[in-house]
């Protein structure tokens, strides 16, 4: 019987640690923001047509434990000013910079972008 034991012992082990149904990731509720957020995609297709375009991005990040979403620019001569969105799309108004930002990911930039980062 012992010879059984570690075995059957590996085996059930085993066939809970596979999950072939788990869900992907999920973001704002959603699998892809910037495809399935309305308001995501309407503001990336007009960043994409802004006539800065090669120097605009938009990014995913964590501010104050929330996942936020931020229009930025890598433009070298611009002034610009980090915008930041909740989940629902709703602006946020308190004055932070990339830094206070955790876990920051580029999740659109365009083809011919002249931002390069060190993700």
């Amino acid at each position: 019987m012992k010879k059984f034991t570690f075995p059957l012992l590996f085996c059930f082990i085993l066939s809970f640690s596979c999950n072939e149904d788990q869900d992907p990731e999920t973001i704002c509720g959603v699998t892809d923001p910037l495809t399935n957020l309305s308001w995501l995609k309407t503001l990336q297709e007009n960043y994409a047509s802004d006539e800065m375009w090669e120097y605009n991005y938009i990014g995913q990040a964590i501010y104050e434990g929330q996942t936020v979403f931020y229009l930025a620019s890598c433009c070298p001569n611009c002034n610009w000013q980090l915008i930041t969105y909740d989940c629902s799309g709703n602006k946020i108004e308190e004055d932070h910079t990339l830094d206070d930002l955790d876990s920051k990911q580029t999740i659109w930039k365009s083809e011919d972008s002249e931002c390069v980062f060190d993700e």
